[in-house]
Protein backbone atom coordinates (compact mmCIF):
# COMPACT_ATOMS: atom_id res chain seq x y z
CA UNK A 1 0.00 0.00 0.00
CA UNK A 2 1.07 3.66 -0.49
CA UNK A 3 -0.66 5.94 1.39
CA UNK A 4 -0.77 9.57 0.33
CA UNK A 5 -1.17 12.14 2.49
CA UNK A 6 -4.67 14.03 1.27
CA UNK A 7 -4.08 16.35 -1.56
CA UNK A 8 -4.49 20.39 -1.07
CA UNK A 9 -4.85 22.52 -3.92
CA UNK A 10 -2.06 20.99 -6.25
CA UNK A 11 -1.85 17.14 -7.36
CA UNK A 12 0.47 14.33 -5.35
CA UNK A 13 3.00 12.36 -6.88
CA UNK A 14 4.00 8.91 -5.85
CA UNK A 15 7.69 7.37 -7.15
CA UNK A 16 7.28 3.70 -7.09
CA UNK A 17 10.54 1.53 -7.80
CA UNK A 18 10.47 -0.88 -10.90
CA UNK A 19 13.02 -3.71 -10.93
CA UNK A 20 13.29 -7.03 -13.14
CA UNK A 21 15.06 -9.28 -11.81
CA UNK A 22 16.44 -13.12 -12.53
CA UNK A 23 14.89 -16.25 -11.68
CA UNK A 24 15.33 -16.84 -8.13
CA UNK A 25 17.01 -13.80 -6.76
CA UNK A 26 13.79 -12.16 -5.55
CA UNK A 27 11.14 -13.96 -3.34
CA UNK A 28 7.95 -14.04 -5.45
CA UNK A 29 5.41 -12.60 -3.38
CA UNK A 30 2.06 -14.01 -3.12
CA UNK A 31 0.38 -10.74 -4.39
CA UNK A 32 1.91 -11.25 -7.69
CA UNK A 33 0.55 -13.78 -11.16
CA UNK A 34 2.13 -15.49 -13.76
CA UNK A 35 -0.38 -15.65 -16.60
CA UNK A 36 1.88 -17.47 -19.09
CA UNK A 37 4.40 -19.62 -18.07
CA UNK A 38 6.61 -19.41 -14.75
CA UNK A 39 9.67 -18.01 -16.03
CA UNK A 40 7.74 -14.47 -16.74
CA UNK A 41 6.77 -13.30 -13.54
CA UNK A 42 5.92 -9.04 -12.02
CA UNK A 43 6.14 -9.06 -8.00
CA UNK A 44 5.74 -6.49 -5.84
CA UNK A 45 7.19 -7.13 -2.16
CA UNK A 46 5.53 -3.89 -0.95
CA UNK A 47 2.47 -4.37 -1.92
CA UNK A 48 0.92 -2.31 0.97
CA UNK A 49 3.07 0.34 3.09
CA UNK A 50 2.41 3.74 4.32
CA UNK A 51 4.32 6.01 2.44
CA UNK A 52 4.32 9.78 1.59
CA UNK A 53 3.18 10.45 -1.84
CA UNK A 54 6.69 11.88 -3.05
CA UNK A 55 8.95 9.23 -1.54
CA UNK A 56 9.68 5.90 -2.99
CA UNK A 57 7.71 3.24 -1.61
CA UNK A 58 7.41 0.19 -3.46
CA UNK A 59 9.44 -2.02 -5.42
CA UNK A 60 8.09 -4.18 -8.67
CA UNK A 61 10.08 -6.98 -9.47
CA UNK A 62 10.06 -9.18 -12.85
CA UNK A 63 11.40 -12.30 -12.61
CA UNK A 64 13.10 -13.33 -16.23
CA UNK A 65 15.14 -16.61 -16.74
CA UNK A 66 17.05 -15.24 -19.47
CA UNK A 67 18.33 -11.56 -20.69
CA UNK A 68 15.99 -10.13 -22.77
CA UNK A 69 13.36 -7.12 -23.18
CA UNK A 70 10.55 -6.91 -21.26
CA UNK A 71 7.50 -4.17 -21.99
CA UNK A 72 6.02 -2.16 -19.08
CA UNK A 73 2.79 -0.58 -18.80
CA UNK A 74 0.22 0.71 -16.41
CA UNK A 75 -3.27 -0.33 -16.67
CA UNK A 76 -6.58 0.45 -14.33
CA UNK A 77 -5.53 3.71 -13.26
CA UNK A 78 -8.42 5.89 -11.61
CA UNK A 79 -10.14 8.47 -13.37
CA UNK A 80 -7.63 11.45 -13.11
CA UNK A 81 -4.86 9.67 -12.33
CA UNK A 82 -1.43 9.76 -14.68
CA UNK A 83 1.59 7.27 -14.41
CA UNK A 84 4.77 7.94 -15.81
CA UNK A 85 7.47 5.13 -16.36
CA UNK A 86 10.93 6.47 -15.90
CA UNK A 87 14.34 4.84 -16.03
CA UNK A 88 18.21 6.62 -16.02
CA UNK A 89 16.36 9.70 -15.89
CA UNK A 90 14.55 9.24 -19.19
CA UNK A 91 10.49 8.10 -20.08
CA UNK A 92 10.70 4.73 -20.81
CA UNK A 93 8.04 1.87 -21.75
CA UNK A 94 10.40 -1.03 -20.90
CA UNK A 95 13.47 -2.32 -19.62
CA UNK A 96 16.15 -5.18 -20.08
CA UNK A 97 16.21 -8.24 -17.76
CA UNK A 98 18.64 -10.34 -16.66
CA UNK A 99 19.29 -13.63 -14.42
CA UNK A 100 22.35 -11.25 -12.99
CA UNK A 101 21.30 -7.82 -13.04
CA UNK A 102 18.36 -7.14 -12.52
CA UNK A 103 16.54 -4.13 -14.55
CA UNK A 104 15.16 -1.15 -12.70
CA UNK A 105 12.79 1.68 -13.17
CA UNK A 106 10.46 3.99 -11.31
CA UNK A 107 6.38 4.48 -11.51
CA UNK A 108 5.38 7.99 -11.17
CA UNK A 109 2.13 8.86 -10.27
CA UNK A 110 -0.28 12.32 -9.83
CA UNK A 111 -3.13 12.07 -7.84
CA UNK A 112 -5.81 15.05 -8.72
CA UNK A 113 -6.07 17.50 -5.55
CA UNK A 114 -9.81 16.71 -5.87
CA UNK A 115 -9.09 12.68 -4.75
CA UNK A 116 -11.30 11.84 -1.88
CA UNK A 117 -9.87 9.67 0.99
CA UNK A 118 -9.87 5.93 -0.37
CA UNK A 119 -8.03 2.87 -1.30
CA UNK A 120 -7.63 2.81 -5.10
CA UNK A 121 -5.86 0.04 -6.68
CA UNK A 122 -4.38 -0.37 -10.52
CA UNK A 123 -1.75 -3.08 -11.96
CA UNK A 124 1.71 -2.96 -13.52
CA UNK A 125 2.36 -4.94 -16.34
CA UNK A 126 5.11 -6.68 -18.45
CA UNK A 127 5.19 -8.43 -21.29
CA UNK A 128 7.55 -10.65 -22.87
CA UNK A 129 7.65 -13.14 -25.62
CA UNK A 130 7.64 -15.87 -22.86
CA UNK A 131 4.30 -14.28 -21.86
CA UNK A 132 3.14 -11.45 -19.62
CA UNK A 133 2.39 -11.13 -15.75
CA UNK A 134 1.23 -8.57 -13.43
CA UNK A 135 1.01 -6.86 -10.04
CA UNK A 136 -1.64 -5.67 -8.49
CA UNK A 137 -0.45 -2.32 -6.12
CA UNK A 138 -3.44 -0.27 -4.28
CA UNK A 139 -2.65 3.59 -3.02
CA UNK A 140 -4.43 4.74 0.28
CA UNK A 141 -5.16 8.24 -0.09
CA UNK A 142 -5.66 9.30 3.17
CA UNK A 143 -5.82 12.68 5.82
CA UNK A 144 -2.60 12.45 7.13
CA UNK A 145 0.15 10.91 6.89
CA UNK A 146 3.78 10.51 9.07
CA UNK A 147 6.21 12.41 7.01
CA UNK A 148 9.53 10.63 8.35
CA UNK A 149 10.53 13.81 9.77
CA UNK A 150 11.14 14.40 13.65
CA UNK A 151 11.81 17.97 14.66
CA UNK A 152 12.27 18.68 18.82
CA UNK A 153 13.73 21.24 20.48
CA UNK A 154 15.50 20.97 23.36
CA UNK A 155 13.62 24.10 25.35
CA UNK A 156 10.91 25.44 23.04
CA UNK A 157 9.66 27.77 25.33
CA UNK A 158 12.70 30.95 26.31
CA UNK A 159 11.70 33.72 28.29
CA UNK A 160 13.72 36.91 27.64
CA UNK A 161 13.93 41.01 27.44
CA UNK A 162 13.30 42.84 24.29
CA UNK A 163 17.10 43.65 23.84
CA UNK A 164 17.44 39.90 23.80
CA UNK A 165 18.01 37.50 20.72
CA UNK A 166 16.28 34.25 21.92
CA UNK A 167 18.41 30.81 20.80
CA UNK A 168 17.01 27.50 20.30
CA UNK A 169 18.52 23.89 19.28
CA UNK A 170 16.30 21.69 17.44
CA UNK A 171 16.87 17.92 16.40
CA UNK A 172 15.77 16.99 13.05
CA UNK A 173 15.83 12.90 12.82
CA UNK A 174 15.36 11.12 9.45
CA UNK A 175 12.99 8.66 10.35
CA UNK A 176 13.13 7.11 6.36
CA UNK A 177 15.59 4.67 5.12
CA UNK A 178 17.69 6.74 2.84
CA UNK A 179 19.55 9.46 3.29
CA UNK A 180 17.90 13.04 2.34
CA UNK A 181 18.56 16.69 2.05
CA UNK A 182 16.99 18.85 4.09
CA UNK A 183 16.49 22.66 3.94
CA UNK A 184 14.62 25.07 6.55
CA UNK A 185 12.45 28.07 6.66
CA UNK A 186 11.41 29.80 9.79
CA UNK A 187 8.74 32.38 10.68
CA UNK A 188 8.04 34.88 12.76
CA UNK A 189 5.89 38.02 13.92
CA UNK A 190 6.17 41.21 11.93
CA UNK A 191 9.32 43.17 12.64
CA UNK A 192 11.18 39.40 14.36
CA UNK A 193 14.19 38.46 12.79
CA UNK A 194 14.28 34.85 12.82
CA UNK A 195 16.86 32.14 11.31
CA UNK A 196 17.68 28.48 11.32
CA UNK A 197 20.70 26.94 9.94
CA UNK A 198 22.86 23.83 10.73
CA UNK A 199 24.65 23.77 14.09
CA UNK A 200 27.73 22.99 11.84
CA UNK A 201 27.41 25.58 9.24
CA UNK A 202 25.85 28.70 10.59
CA UNK A 203 25.72 30.16 6.89
CA UNK A 204 24.64 27.19 5.52
CA UNK A 205 20.54 27.01 4.56
CA UNK A 206 20.26 22.50 4.01
CA UNK A 207 21.88 19.81 5.44
CA UNK A 208 22.11 15.95 4.27
CA UNK A 209 21.08 13.43 7.31
CA UNK A 210 21.62 9.54 6.59
CA UNK A 211 18.78 7.30 7.14
CA UNK A 212 17.66 6.88 10.75
CA UNK A 213 20.09 10.06 11.59
CA UNK A 214 19.92 12.80 13.20
CA UNK A 215 21.07 16.51 12.90
CA UNK A 216 21.00 19.83 14.71
CA UNK A 217 19.68 22.98 13.60
CA UNK A 218 20.05 26.86 15.52
CA UNK A 219 17.54 28.82 15.14
CA UNK A 220 17.75 32.47 16.65
CA UNK A 221 14.85 34.91 16.83
CA UNK A 222 15.63 38.70 17.74
CA UNK A 223 12.62 41.08 18.52
CA UNK A 224 12.44 44.38 16.93
CA UNK A 225 13.32 47.14 19.60
CA UNK A 226 9.87 48.52 19.73
CA UNK A 227 8.65 45.20 20.50
CA UNK A 228 5.91 45.28 24.14
CA UNK A 229 5.61 42.57 26.76
CA UNK A 230 4.28 39.35 26.09
CA UNK A 231 4.31 35.48 24.47
CA UNK A 232 5.55 35.47 20.56
CA UNK A 233 5.33 32.23 18.42
CA UNK A 234 7.81 31.45 15.90
CA UNK A 235 7.73 28.83 13.62
CA UNK A 236 10.58 26.35 11.88
CA UNK A 237 9.62 23.89 8.55
CA UNK A 238 11.98 21.35 7.65
CA UNK A 239 11.22 19.78 3.87
CA UNK A 240 13.11 17.09 2.37
CA UNK A 241 14.24 16.67 -0.87
CA UNK A 242 11.74 14.09 -1.63
CA UNK A 243 8.56 16.54 -0.42
CA UNK A 244 8.15 15.99 3.09
CA UNK A 245 8.09 18.32 5.82
CA UNK A 246 8.40 18.52 9.86
CA UNK A 247 7.07 21.42 11.58
CA UNK A 248 7.65 23.06 14.80
CA UNK A 249 6.01 25.42 17.08
CA UNK A 250 8.54 28.07 19.55
CA UNK A 251 7.47 30.38 21.85
CA UNK A 252 9.37 33.99 22.83
CA UNK A 253 8.38 34.89 26.23
CA UNK A 254 9.16 38.69 26.10
CA UNK A 255 9.52 40.21 29.61
CA UNK A 256 9.02 43.96 30.11
CA UNK A 257 11.99 45.75 30.97
CA UNK A 258 11.98 49.42 32.79
CA UNK A 259 13.60 52.51 31.65
CA UNK A 260 14.60 55.32 34.17
CA UNK A 261 15.17 58.50 33.37
CA UNK A 262 15.31 61.72 35.43
CA UNK A 263 15.41 65.36 34.89
CA UNK A 264 14.28 68.46 36.53
CA UNK A 265 11.30 69.40 35.80
CA UNK A 266 12.06 73.30 34.04
CA UNK A 267 14.78 70.93 32.66
CA UNK A 268 17.82 73.75 34.24
CA UNK A 269 20.34 72.31 35.87
CA UNK A 270 21.42 75.20 37.93
CA UNK A 271 19.93 76.63 40.84
CA UNK A 272 21.11 79.49 43.74
CA UNK A 273 20.34 80.53 46.99
CA UNK A 274 22.41 81.68 50.22
CA UNK A 275 24.40 80.21 52.44
CA UNK A 276 22.35 78.24 55.46
CA UNK A 277 18.71 78.93 53.25
CA UNK A 278 16.75 75.78 51.86
CA UNK A 279 15.91 75.75 48.23
CA UNK A 280 13.97 73.24 46.39
CA UNK A 281 14.24 71.56 43.07
CA UNK A 282 11.04 69.49 41.57
CA UNK A 283 12.73 66.46 39.82
CA UNK A 284 10.58 64.46 37.65
CA UNK A 285 11.23 60.36 36.80
CA UNK A 286 10.43 58.91 34.01
CA UNK A 287 9.60 55.15 32.35
CA UNK A 288 10.24 54.83 29.07
CA UNK A 289 10.47 50.97 29.17
CA UNK A 290 7.84 48.40 29.54
CA UNK A 291 7.77 46.92 32.33
CA UNK A 292 6.93 48.81 36.40
CA UNK A 293 9.91 50.90 38.00
CA UNK A 294 9.66 49.36 41.24
CA UNK A 295 11.27 50.83 45.17
CA UNK A 296 12.44 53.95 43.05
CA UNK A 297 15.16 55.68 45.87
CA UNK A 298 16.89 58.64 46.31
CA UNK A 299 20.37 59.71 47.21
CA UNK A 300 23.06 62.47 46.91
CA UNK A 301 26.68 63.91 46.92
CA UNK A 302 26.47 67.50 48.40
CA UNK A 303 29.18 69.35 49.44
CA UNK A 304 30.70 68.68 53.01
CA UNK A 305 28.44 69.65 55.24
CA UNK A 306 25.68 70.18 53.18
CA UNK A 307 21.91 68.80 53.56
CA UNK A 308 20.06 67.31 50.68
CA UNK A 309 16.52 65.82 51.97
CA UNK A 310 13.77 64.15 49.33
CA UNK A 311 9.98 64.20 49.48
CA UNK A 312 8.77 61.19 48.90
CA UNK A 313 12.35 59.76 50.18
CA UNK A 314 11.01 56.58 47.65
CA UNK A 315 8.56 56.05 45.61
CA UNK A 316 6.92 52.51 45.27
CA UNK A 317 6.30 51.97 41.77
CA UNK A 318 6.73 54.03 38.25
CA UNK A 319 4.18 52.65 35.73
CA UNK A 320 5.47 51.53 31.95
CA UNK A 321 4.98 55.22 30.05
CA UNK A 322 4.07 57.37 33.00
CA UNK A 323 6.47 59.96 35.26
CA UNK A 324 6.31 60.75 39.20
CA UNK A 325 7.95 63.58 41.16
CA UNK A 326 10.04 64.20 43.90
CA UNK A 327 11.25 67.27 45.87
CA UNK A 328 15.01 67.93 46.22
CA UNK A 329 15.57 70.61 49.41
CA UNK A 330 19.38 71.18 49.58
CA UNK A 331 20.75 73.28 52.21
CA UNK A 332 24.41 75.02 51.85
CA UNK A 333 26.34 75.21 55.31
CA UNK A 334 25.81 78.52 57.50
CA UNK A 335 29.62 79.33 56.68
CA UNK A 336 29.71 78.24 52.48
CA UNK A 337 30.82 81.59 50.74
CA UNK A 338 30.05 82.61 47.55
CA UNK A 339 30.54 81.12 44.37
CA UNK A 340 29.55 77.85 42.72
CA UNK A 341 29.44 74.48 43.93
CA UNK A 342 28.33 70.72 42.46
CA UNK A 343 25.80 68.61 43.69
CA UNK A 344 24.85 65.03 42.39
CA UNK A 345 21.39 63.52 42.66
CA UNK A 346 20.62 59.72 41.95
CA UNK A 347 17.61 58.03 41.31
CA UNK A 348 17.79 54.05 41.82
CA UNK A 349 15.60 51.53 41.30
CA UNK A 350 16.97 47.41 40.90
CA UNK A 351 20.16 48.11 38.99
CA UNK A 352 18.63 50.78 37.37
CA UNK A 353 20.88 54.39 38.14
CA UNK A 354 20.12 57.86 37.14
CA UNK A 355 22.16 60.95 38.11
CA UNK A 356 21.83 64.47 37.88
CA UNK A 357 24.55 66.99 37.97
CA UNK A 358 23.62 69.95 39.67
CA UNK A 359 25.10 73.81 39.69
CA UNK A 360 24.68 75.82 43.09
CA UNK A 361 25.48 79.03 43.11
CA UNK A 362 26.00 80.59 46.46
CA UNK A 363 25.14 83.98 47.14
CA UNK A 364 25.81 86.61 49.70
CA UNK A 365 23.31 87.03 52.30
CA UNK A 366 21.35 90.30 51.90
CA UNK A 367 21.60 90.66 56.17
CA UNK A 368 25.76 90.69 55.37
CA UNK A 369 24.77 93.39 52.46
CA UNK A 370 22.52 95.83 54.98
CA UNK A 371 25.68 95.71 57.89
CA UNK A 372 28.33 96.08 55.26
CA UNK A 373 26.47 99.41 53.80
CA UNK A 374 25.73 100.16 57.74
CA UNK A 375 29.74 100.07 58.59
CA UNK A 376 30.30 102.21 55.38
CA UNK A 377 27.64 104.86 56.78
CA UNK A 378 29.19 104.99 60.18
CA UNK A 379 32.57 105.09 58.74
CA UNK A 380 31.45 107.85 56.37
CA UNK A 381 30.03 109.81 59.42
CA UNK A 382 32.82 109.46 61.72
CA UNK A 383 35.42 110.59 59.24
CA UNK A 384 32.98 113.80 58.51
CA UNK A 385 32.79 114.27 62.24
CA UNK A 386 36.76 113.85 62.84
CA UNK A 387 37.09 116.30 59.74
CA UNK A 388 35.01 119.22 61.47
CA UNK A 389 36.84 118.60 64.90
CA UNK A 390 40.42 118.43 63.69
CA UNK A 391 40.47 119.90 60.54
CA UNK A 392 40.19 124.13 61.88
CA UNK A 393 43.22 123.24 64.13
Amino acid sequence: MNRFRRPGSSSAALVVGIAAAAAGVLPSPAAASATSVPEVLITTPYPRCPSNPARPSSSICGVRSRTERVDLAVSGLPDGWNAVLRGGGFVIGGLTASPDTPGKAQLELAVPSTTPAGSYAFDVTEQAPEGTSSAHITVDVAEQVAEGIAVTADFPSLDGGPSDTFTYNLTVTNNTPTTQTFEFAATGPNGWQVDASPTAEARATTVSIDGGGTSTVKVTATPPATVDAGAYDLGVTVTSDSGATGTIKLTANVTGRAQLAVATSDERLDMSGPSNSARTETLVVTNSGTAPLENVSFRSSPPKGWTVAFEPSTIDAVPAGQSAQVVATITPTKDAVAGDYAVALTASSGSLDQSLALRYSVTTSWTWGLLGALLIVLAIGALTVGYRRFGRR
